[in-house]
C-alpha cells in the first residue's frame, strides 16, 4: 500500500469521526476533524492548496447582440413590444 492510499485511509477515518462527532452535537470537534481529513487528503494528492472554483452561471451570459434582440423584443409597460 502506498502512502498515497494510507493518507486517504486516515482521512476517510476522520471523515467518519467528524459525522459522529456532528451527529452528537460536538461542531467545533467536527470541523477540525473534517480540516484534519482534507489536510490528509491534499498531502495524498500531492497539493497543497485546493483552489476554490467559481459557482457555475445559472445561464449562459448573453453576448451584446443578443442583449439588443432581447430590449427590442421585451414588451414595453403597455406589454406591446418596443
Amino acid at each position: 500500500m502506498t502512502t498515497s492510499d494510507r493518507l486517504r485511509q486516515r482521512a476517510e477515518r476522520f471523515l467518519a469521526l467528524a459525522l459522529d462527532a456532528r451527529g452528537r452535537g460536538d461542531l467545533e470537534l467536527a470541523e477540525q476533524l473534517t480540516a484534519r481529513a482534507m489536510q490528509c487528503l491534499d498531502e495524498a494528492n500531492g497539493t497543497d492548496e485546493v483552489p476554490d472554483l467559481p459557482p457555475p452561471t445559472a445561464e449562459p451570459i448573453p453576448q451584446p447582440q443578443q442583449q439588443q434582440q432581447r430590449q427590442q423584443t421585451q414588451p414595453d409597460e403597455d406589454g406591446e413590444p418596443e
